[in-house]
């Protein structure tokens, strides 16, 4: 059995994840890296997870997500799920 200690590190340990993108997809990122002055793509994909997690977290609550320029609303996203 793991004591309070142990289970307090695992739960803080990084995780390491490997991902496989098609050329255009990674330059995609490229560019989003760049936009975004990300330090590290690991830095662009924790920011890219939190902002998908707001967008799950609106819809849950009944609202929609979209672009909004002065008072019109431009685009809504569809979150296929």
């Amino acid at each position: 059995m793991l004591s309070n200690t142990a289970k307090d590190r695992r739960r803080t340990e990084a995780k390491r994840i490997q991902f496989e993108f098609s050329p255009e997809a990674f330059d995609r990122m490229q560019m989003l890296k760049e936009k975004t002055n990300a330090r590290s793509y690991a830095e662009l994909i924790r920011d890219a997870l939190r902002a998908y997690e707001w967008m799950v977290d609106e819809k849950e609550a009944g609202n929609e997500v979209g672009a909004i320029k002065g008072k019109e609303v431009v685009h809504v996203v569809k979150l296929l799920f």
